[in-house]
């Protein structure tokens, strides 16, 4: 049985809403709804695509799904359920990305996109988000420019960084360090191009120095804000507890505490930065 996939059937008779197609695995029901319109006849060869239906049987679609089990493409989550997310197929029934290959808290969003292929799994169907090496087979020749930005998806996270893929299928690679916040699977974002490797890109997501300064700034007084108006974190605080807690880098943290200095925001001391307007107590 060919499900997941597209293959020829034989039309070997029609029924009261619509025909029975065969191949050497057996019959499966066309229902007229996945007919595309046409009006088919005993004997014809089609070419139908087998999925499992809303009352879990195998049934059939002349409809072109967007993936199969042996093609990919960058699919649109449509609706999102405790069990996983259900993907756009352009068929009549949309697939379900698993929770199971999903990364906790970090969901994707109804209208975020992923690379996905099909996959079966205890006789059903399920999408799955594809691998870089079957992305990079599926690059269309399109090259990236050093310096410029361009759109693409978050497929992939660790604790390194993030993978961005987009339209043309080339990937991107973002290390933690040029990260402005938190993402999800699927979620669009613009990546500045920084360096072209072998066979993908490196790209950041943070902004000329200048226009973050007003940027970094604001976050490190939201978070004064939120705790009374004063941190522990300093300009002697670790790269590594500074981009845990704030999601930049040492230096960025720095020129922001320099920032807010300088128009007397804030009164840095040894251990601990305050709030100029907190009272000392």
């Amino acid at each position: 049985m060919n499900l997941g996939l597209i293959s020829e059937y034989k039309v070997v008779r029609e029924t009261d809403i619509g025909y029975m197609i065969s191949d050497i695995s057996g019959e499966y029901f066309l229902h007229y709804n996945e007919c595309a319109g046409k009006h088919l006849k005993e004997g014809e060869i089609v070419s139908a695509f087998l999925f499992i239906d809303k009352m879990k049987r195998v049934a059939a679609t002349l409809l072109t799904p967007k993936i199969t089990i042996n093609t990919g493409a960058l699919c649109e989550i449509v609706e999102t359920g405790s069990a996983g997310v259900f993907i756009d197929i352009e068929t009549n029934r949309d697939v379900l990305l698993s929770s199971d290959d999903l990364i906790s808290n970090k969901w994707p969003v109804v209208g975020d996109k992923l690379p996905c292929s099909l996959k079966t799994r205890a006789k059903n169907l399920f999408a799955r988000i594809l691998t870089k090496n079957e992305m990079l087979e599926m690059h269309d020749g399109t090259k990236l420019e050093e310096g410029k930005k361009y759109q693409g998806y978050v497929y992939r996270i660790t604790d390194k960084g993030i993978n961005i893929v987009d339209n043309h299928f080339n990937t991107i690679f973002i290390y933690f360090k040029n990260l402005r916040k938190s993402y999800r699977l699927g979620e669009l974002v613009e990546v500045k191009i920084t360096s072209s490797n072998e066979n993908d890109y490196s790209g950041t997501l943070i902004e000329q120095k200048e226009l973050m300064i007003d940027t970094d700034s604001q976050v490190i007084l939201d978070y004064l804000n939120d705790h009374g108006g004063i941190m522990r974190y300093t300009s002697q605080s670790s790269p590594e507890e500074i981009f845990k807690e704030f999601k930049m880098s040492k230096a960025a943290f720095k020129r922001a505490l320099g920032n807010l200095y300088k128009k007397q925001i804030i009164i840095l001391e040894e251990k601990r930065t305050i709030q100029a307007n907190y009272i000392i107590k």
